[in-house]
């Protein structure tokens, strides 16, 4: 990306005034695409110093059949018409001239450098690195013969950079038998329900080749609702968008119901669709690669994503970033899976898994020990480890305690205050809880910063608080706005979810959401605790506390747990309540409580080992590393 060009498009975008963001970048990358174009059709001639800007009438001749300027004609509600930029970006365009490279340039990738992270965000639109997408094509290439009668799919083509890689290197592969018009118009095709995104995929092709006038097989609309006849594919390759539930709207998840239950319920991701409507429109031969998110293989509602998956096809390969992010400014840790279309064999797949410090190793899973349940795919040593262990344990969690969130409080920047506050309010000391979150809890103990909960939900009358009320008021209209104040179920001073307030005053374990190991510590100090912790009460008469405390942070725990929890992080795993009321821990019998002698961390330790009949040598070679050191 030539720096100068983005800089004074940024700049541009800035003193463009009172139009929306979005708008503006796109007006930008029309405007550059369009030039930088007819620089390519034309030559740097076009731009002659003694040539006087004189509108963008100046690159294009009458002729709508030369040069694609229908695609400029066609996207033309992009253009503001403002002279003044355009003439900004031609002298730009002069200037740089002999530092631009006009086969190589994407107008997508501009796009993703002019929008803000916010922008990313509330579009949707995240695109996958280079690295990853010659990753992907290479794989292709070794599984399937390309000929100039194959024909490809990019499902969500975004800014087509999927299938401009494809272009180039069907175009050197195949250099002899299909020239740049026979690629585009017969093997590449591209759906996405943004219009813009089709522009850009349109314009990235153009530059990557030497045509001038071709029709596209790229088509604006909803790849999972909407009614498209097209031949069948023999590769669909792309990077479908991970929507969540709560980015859905009600009417469009029911369409989803409707069209995809088999893969998709409840909370399941939309990406999810996009696997059973991808099996649709491949071939009997087909192959399916994509990067999606990781989390399918343990998400709750994924479940029957994974059946339909290990049902319908032979798994090929699945690169599991394990947590490793890929994607600048998010936090989607991607697994790359490829799919043959060829029905279900016994076969085993290869497993290519990044642990710490991107350390990559490989090996092979046979796809039936796939359960619907969650996949966990490890290593065989790994692999009968853990199923030594869970199959020996003989109890679940959610039999011996329950487990419950934090308090969500709507807005803690009123409710969480400081001793300074508290003094200078002078707020009730009958409402004050200790408040701690989830950087605060160690399986050592409890890091206590001195913040305190304002726990409203005692106030029966508010005249009976006048001090906290009145600090409160300051943040009186933000509290309202809470959709639990709009709908009349919570007052206005009232925390958003306090729970039960005897779950936090009474002897509880406490242990983050989201950690580098296990950290259970069990509170007799009363603290109340954040959304992003959780508590374990409401014990069973099975089990004792000076077993189960120092069992959840063995070691053997951590390697058991870790195997088969969500990992949303460079060695970060998310502690949730549904997988951990699903493992399963070792009970002894009545009788053998009293000969486990002065139950602390390394007896247990020692007296699992024994019950597992785990070795040394599988402490060092497997439990190790899986146990965080930091």
């Amino acid at each position: 990306m030539n720096k100068s060009l983005l800089k004074e498009a940024k700049l541009l975008i800035k003193d463009l005034g009172n139009y929306d963001y979005t708008e503006k970048v796109k007006y930008v990358i029309y405007l550059v695409t369009k030039i930088l174009y007819s620089c390519k059709i034309n030559g740097f001639d076009i731009l002659g110093e003694k040539c006087k800007f004189s509108g963008l009438s100046l690159f294009f001749s009458n002729n709508s059949d030369n040069n694609n300027e229908y695609l400029f004609h066609e996207y033309r509600y992009l253009n503001l018409g403002i002279s003044e930029a355009e003439e900004r970006i031609y002298n730009l365009i002069a200037s740089e001239r002999h530092n631009l490279d006009l086969v190589n340039f994407r107008p997508a990738e501009l796009y993703e450098a002019l929008l803000s992270s916010r922008e990313k965000k509330n579009l949707g639109q995240v695109y996958t690195p280079d690295y990853i997408i010659h990753k992907m094509l290479y794989q292709l290439f070794e599984i399937k013969k390309i000929d100039r009668n194959t024909k490809i799919l990019d499902p969500s083509c975004g800014g087509g950079y999927f299938l401009i890689e494809f272009f180039k290197k069907i175009k050197y592969s195949l250099k002899d038998e299909v020239d740049d018009k026979y690629i585009i118009e017969n093997m590449l095709y591209g759906i996405d329900i943004d219009d813009f995104s089709i522009f850009l995929t349109k314009a990235g092709i153009l530059f990557a080749s030497c045509c001038s006038n071709v029709n596209f097989n790229l088509f604006a609309l909803d790849y999972l609702t909407d009614s498209f006849k097209l031949n069948k594919f023999d590769i669909v390759v792309g990077n479908p968008p991970y929507v969540g539930h709560k980015n859905t709207s009600a009417k469009y998840k029911k369409k989803l119901y409707k069209h995809y239950s088999e893969v998709f319920y409840n909370k399941a991701d939309i990406s999810y669709c996009f696997f059973r409507k991808s099996k649709s429109v491949i071939k009997s031969d087909g192959i399916i690669s994509f990067i999606t998110s990781r989390y399918f293989m343990e998400a709750l509602y994924g479940d029957r994503i994974r059946a339909y998956l290990k049902n319908n096809f032979n798994i090929i390969s699945i690169t599991d970033f394990n947590g490793n992010n890929v994607f600048k400014g998010t936090t989607v840790s991607p697994a790359l899976i490829a799919l043959s279309n060829k029905g279900r064999n016994k076969n085993s797949f290869l497993c290519v898994k990044y642990n710490e410090n991107n350390k990559k190793e490989e090996f092979f899973y046979n796809q039936d020990k796939l359960k619907d349940t969650g996949w966990i795919i490890l290593k065989d040593e790994d692999d009968q480890l853990f199923n030594r262990i869970e199959s020996i344990s003989n109890t679940f969690i959610s039999d011996l305690c329950t487990i419950k969130q934090g308090i969500i409080t709507g807005l803690d920047k009123a409710f969480i205050v400081d001793e300074e506050i508290i003094e200078k309010y002078h707020i009730e000391q009958d409402l004050l809880k200790k408040w701690i979150k989830n950087s605060n809890i160690l399986k050592s103990g409890i890091k206590y910063n001195k913040l305190y909960l304002i726990y409203t939900n005692m106030i029966d009358c508010e005249q009976n608080y006048p001090n906290a009320v009145q600090y409160l008021s300051q943040y009186k209209e933000k509290l309202k706005s809470r959709r639990e104040c709009l709908k009349g179920s919570r007052k206005w001073y009232e925390l958003q979810w306090g729970r039960i307030q005897s779950d936090f005053e009474n002897p509880k374990i406490v242990f983050p959401f989201k950690s580098r190991r296990n950290e259970f510590y069990y509170d007799k100090n009363r603290y109340f605790c954040s959304a992003d912790v959780y508590i374990m009460n409401n014990f069973s008469k099975k089990i004792r506390l000076n077993y189960l405390l120092p069992y959840l942070n063995s070691n053997i725990f951590e390697f058991y747990f870790k195997c088969r929890a969500k990992k949303v992080g460079n060695n970060i795993y998310e502690y949730y309540p549904n997988k951990l009321n699903h493992s399963k821990i070792f009970l002894p019998e009545e009788n053998v409580w009293q000969n486990i002698s002065d139950l602390t961390k390394n007896n247990v330790e020692i007296f699992l080992k024994k019950v597992f009949n785990i070795s040394e040598k599988e402490v060092n070679n497997i439990i190790q590393k899986y146990v965080y050191k930091g």
